[in-house]
């Protein structure tokens, strides 16, 4: 029986169908299953872009799209759509796969308060609305066949050479003054030393006259012998007083013999007194020698002194002289240079430069005197005492007395014609500061009428302020500290307005204005795309100070074609000047642009007037004069031009180009936007100003939305062979689980 082979071919086809069966079965589970997870991945979608299609019509007049339903009602919604793609359809028809939801969860991830979606948006608004060529066309102004450029570069370079050379101009007067003070210590020093070796002189002269050809030695050899005479008559007329006491102690009556004696005695002692006399005499004419011997090499010693001192004391005016020259030759060397398109004439660089001659004279006349005193000082020292050619007469001291007065006129002459020169250099720097003081004067006049036009603001708009920008309160911080932390960028603090009061911070405030503009427009052609787009999505979406005065060539106002209704804004007419500055007040922030448009059309109008003829005319002698001058005259024009363009009016660029290259207040702001706003801040102001026009927080203003979704699938043959693809099997039924994420 066992042999038998019946039956074998139906157990074959038994041990071959079931595995084909069960492959069979697993594989239209699985398509079934992967049908089902295709199907909750499309409602799910299905579902996202129903929810997304909510988006804030307010906002949306910003050009931006944002979720504008709450949370609860977005997940009312994803659900009602899901679960109607997810339902099968009536009719009682069959269906291969029917997915049943079980759970879905939406989340947002990105809202419009983040920096990054905030900006894409805008890009993507305003790469349709405005091209770059918007932009470009001011900067086209300024740059392609333009002179504008040309002459503000010259005008930074003028108002740079001019600092330069004025400096050299102080300290070169500084200079000359101080050698003039003390040359004038040279001089002086001269005729008190004429005086000193005067008196010297004339007591040498007389203890000349004194001592005649006499030494000291023959003087004494004449006491000597002169006293021994007396000491010789002494003794003779003690001997003879003694003969006499003698004749009288004898009884001798001799009258006459002792009148004799006594008349001897009488003539001795005469004799002897003249001999004393004598004595005294020489011995004071050996004092006059003695003195007479010190005093010439004294007052050699004295000269050769003071010939040291005047020497020093002039080397020391001529290296304060010498350095005054090179500062000279500095300021002639930085008065080239100016571009040769800028149209400023080389003239009024002008400064007053002391001539070569005038250095000349000056050493020479100062050196006349040292020179001079030394004539005297070698003649005094060639001088002797008793002998030789040299010797100290009546004829050496009127050679020595012509000498002394010979450097100490030569001093008076120099003090009488250098005082001139130094009272015309002095008078001349007197004048040119007094003309800049008063263009200085007429300057801060004009600053005075620029400040009354300088903002034009309403009132209503502290509070609005106060939410922008106010963070007294840490527990409620201002809308621009919210959205700055929240994007995690650290804040720097605005600076106020600064103040063009002077001609002087005009000066310097104008050639950094003219150096940032420069190099700006340098860059603006092809680096900044995105911030193009982003500056002037702030002038098409915000208003500003010229906001509904703008005429068209016709005259009548430009309509306004935009939906954000910039007209009713909680801050008129000064929103792009937020954007721009960040101040806190309308005064700070109109102010803050105004000063910065002036100050450009101040350059223009000052580079205007340096080109000018007057300009060669005012150039007396100082470029700082000059400039001031011309930053004036710049002021007055610069005025009236700003007068015209917060009136909504055009302005040429420059009168040197013609009448049909002109800008207004939004071209300016334009450019201000583009030269130094940084993207950072100036995001978070706009989405500051969004919410507080639109009264939406945009920190909950969804844009990214993801959707995670949960169904199940009922299986037909084998269930829990689909845990073998991973996915999780509970009784009958495989869970799907899908994510999806969409954004505006």
């Amino acid at each position: 029986m066992w042999k038998s082979r019946a039956g074998t071919v139906s157990i074959s086809l038994v041990l071959l169908i079931a595995p084909l069966f069960a492959f069979h079965s697993v594989l239209i589970d699985s398509a079934r299953v992967k049908m089902a997870e295709r199907q909750t991945e499309i409602a799910s979608k299905a579902a996202l872009r129903s929810v997304l299609s909510a988006y804030d019509p307010v906002l949306q007049t910003y050009g931006l799209y944002g979720l504008g339903i709450s949370p609860e009602q977005s997940s009312e919604l994803f659900a009602q759509v899901l679960g109607q793609n997810l339902s099968p359809g009536g009719g009682g028809t069959f269906r291969l796969v029917e997915a049943s939801p079980v759970s879905e969860t939406l989340k947002p991830l990105y809202t419009l308060a983040n920096s990054a979606v905030f900006e894409r948006q805008v890009l993507e608004e305003m790469k349709y609305r405005a091209p770059v060529e918007f932009t470009l066309n001011v900067t086209d102004k300024l740059l392609n066949g333009s002179k504008a450029t040309s002459m503000l570069s010259g005008l930074s370079k003028f108002t740079e050479q001019a600092g330069k050379i004025e400096e050299l101009i102080v300290e070169r007067e500084k200079e000359l003054d101080g050698a003039w003070a003390k040359a004038q210590e040279i001089a002086e020093k001269a005729s008190i030393y004429r005086n000193y070796y005067a008196v010297k002189l004339g007591r040498l002269d007389e203890l000349s006259r004194l001592i005649g050809l006499r030494q000291a030695e023959e003087v004494r050899g004449q006491i000597q012998t002169i006293r021994s005479q007396a000491e010789a008559l002494n003794r003779t007329i003690t001997e003879r007083k003694a003969s006499m006491a003698e004749l009288i102690r004898a009884g001798v009556q001799a009258a006459e013999v002792l009148a004799a004696m006594s008349q001897s005695i009488s003539e001795l002692e005469r004799s002897a007194a003249q001999l004393y006399a004598q004595i005294d005499e020489l011995e004071r004419i050996l004092l006059y020698i003695a003195e007479y011997t010190l005093l010439l090499p004294a007052t050699k010693m004295e000269a050769k002194r003071d010939q040291a001192i005047l020497t020093e004391q002039t080397q020391a005016v001529f290296q304060t002289l010498d350095r005054a020259k090179a500062l000279d030759d500095r300021i002639r060397e930085e008065m080239g240079g100016l571009p040769a398109d800028s149209g400023i004439a080389p003239e009024t660089l002008h400064a007053a430069t002391m001539p070569d001659a005038y250095y000349i004279a000056y050493k020479t006349s100062l050196g006349g005197i040292s020179a001079m005193f030394s004539g005297f000082e070698s003649a005094l020292d060639a001088t002797t005492l008793f002998a030789g050619d040299t010797r100290f007469d009546s004829v050496r001291m009127e050679i020595l007395s012509e000498s002394n007065e010979a450097y100490a006129g030569k001093a008076m002459q120099f003090l009488n014609e250098q005082r001139v020169e130094e009272e015309r250099r002095t008078a001349q720097t007197g004048r040119i500061a007094q003309l800049k003081r008063q263009e200085q004067e007429r300057y801060a006049q004009i600053w005075d009428q620029v400040r009354k036009i300088w903002a034009d603001c309403g009132g209503g708009t502290e509070e609005a302020y106060k939410a922008l920008t106010d963070d007294s309160d840490s527990a409620n911080p201002s809308f621009y500290r919210k959205y700055m932390d929240y994007n995690r960028v650290s804040s720097s603090e605005t600076s106020g307005v600064e103040e063009l009061g002077s001609a002087e911070e005009a000066k310097e405030r104008t050639k950094g204005t003219i150096d940032k503009l420069l190099g700006g427009l340098a860059n603006a052609a092809g680096q900044f795309r995105d911030e193009m787009y982003i500056n002037e999505y702030a002038l098409t979406k915000f208003n500003y100070r010229t906001y509904g005065k703008e005429t068209g060539k016709d005259g009548v106002l430009k309509p306004d074609y935009e939906r954000s209704g910039r007209a009713s804004h909680e801050l008129p007419n000064q929103e792009a000047e937020y954007l721009l500055y960040g101040l806190n007040s309308c005064l700070k922030n109109q102010s803050a642009a105004y000063t910065e448009m002036f100050t450009l059309r101040l350059a223009v109008r000052t580079a205007e007037a340096l080109m000018s003829p007057e300009a060669k005319i005012v150039a007396a002698g100082s470029p700082l004069l000059t400039i001031l001058w011309a930053i004036a005259e710049g002021g007055v024009m610069a005025y009236n031009d700003m007068t015209k363009l917060v009136n909504g009016e055009e302005v040429p660029v420059s009168d040197k180009l013609p009448d049909t290259v002109t800008m207004n207040y939004k071209d300016y702001l334009r450019l201000f936007l583009l030269l130094h706003t940084k993207r950072e801040p100036m995001t978070a102001r706009m989405q500051s100003l969004i919410e507080l026009n639109t009264g939406t927080d945009l920190r909950e203003t969804p844009v990214y939305m993801q959707a995670r979704t949960e169904t199940k699938v009922r299986l037909w043959f084998m269930p829990y062979s689909m845990s073998l693809f991973g996915y999780p099997v509970e009784g009958r039924q495989a869970a799907i689980t899908k994510t999806a994420a969409l954004s505006y």
